[in-house]
This record gives C-alpha cells, sequence and structure tokens, in this order.
C-alpha cells in the first residue's frame, strides 16, 4: 500500500469526522478509493448506497454524532472547576460571570444551558474544535484517529 495515499485517505477520514459532528445518526458520510484517487461522498441518508467494486474500495465510513451541544455544556461545566483555565476556559467563565452579574446571581445559579445560549460564535467554534480534535486524536484512550486508520489501512492493504 502506497502510505502518501494513506495519509490522503486518513486527511479525507478527518475531515469526514468533523463534517459528521453536525449530522443526524441516521445520516453518514463514506471515504473511498476511486481508480487510484482518494473521494468523499456527500452526505448519505440511512438507504442510499454507493456501489464499490474493486477500482472503487471504501476506506472509511462514518455516521453522522449530533451530540456537541452536549460535549460544549460538558466543557461549559469542566470550565468552572478548573484551577488554571486556559484562555478558552477563562472566556467561559468571563461569560458565566456576566451572566451572573446582570442577574444579580452567584455564578453557581447560572445553568450550563444558559452560559451556552450566550457564548460567542468564535467561543462555540474554538470550543467544538478542541472537542473534535480531543475525540480525534485522544492519546488516553481509542480515538477517533486510530479507528479510521485501521479501517484505512485494512481497506487499502491490497492496493499496490
Amino acid at each position: 500500500m502506497n502510505e502518501n495515499l494513506r495519509i490522503q485517505a486518513l486527511k479525507h477520514a478527518k475531515l469526514a469526522f468533523e463534517r459528521a459532528c453536525s449530522m443526524r445518526d441516521d445520516e453518514r458520510i463514506e471515504v473511498y478509493w476511486h481508480d487510484g484517487v482518494i473521494k468523499t461522498s456527500d452526505v448519505l441518508g440511512e438507504d442510499e448506497k454507493i456501489i464499490y467494486s474493486p477500482s472503487r474500495i471504501l476506506c472509511y465510513q462514518v455516521w453522522g454524532h449530533d451530540y456537541l451541544e452536549e460535549e460544549i455544556r460538558a466543557w461549559i461545566d469542566h470550565a468552572r472547576l478548573e484551577i488554571t483555565p486556559k484562555p478558552l476556559e477563562e472566556s467561559i467563565i468571563e461569560t458565566l460571570m456576566k451572566i451572573a452579574t446582570a442577574k444579580g446571581i452567584s455564578p453557581e445559579e447560572v445553568s450550563s444551558y444558559e452560559v451556552f445560549a450566550n457564548l460567542s460564535m468564535d467561543q462555540l467554534e474554538q470550543i467544538e474544535h478542541a472537542i473534535i480534535e480531543y475525540w480525534w486524536d485522544n492519546k488516553e484512550v481509542e480515538n477517533a484517529k486510530t479507528l479510521a486508520s485501521a479501517q484505512i489501512t485494512e481497506a487499502l492493504g491490497n492496493i499496490d
């Protein structure tokens, strides 16, 4: 198997994985090898199929997993407890404090849902990116990159 082809497939897999984070769980994206070129499908529904053959080989498939909202709220909860917060966590705490001050309540009384609703688009994008990177390349547990790499290596193993 050509290592450059595997690396290219892994890049496509990461982009597909990132996109799947905002899809419904009955949708999927497939990364495949077609006549020497790595390609990525459009979003496919549960019943949609791509016909595979010796010249078109499925390398990676990822189903939608639309639980980023839960993970963002968990990140907010984590930021509340962080002893030495990084800049992103500090910005979350600042948002939390603004809400508490405006309402005349303690920070503990502000729900994670309310903090979530008041985060800026920039903050949300940064949190989403950090979560996706964690899922993709976390060294502590099995991660999406390891799983994708195994699928790709197996699929491309017989290609010269």
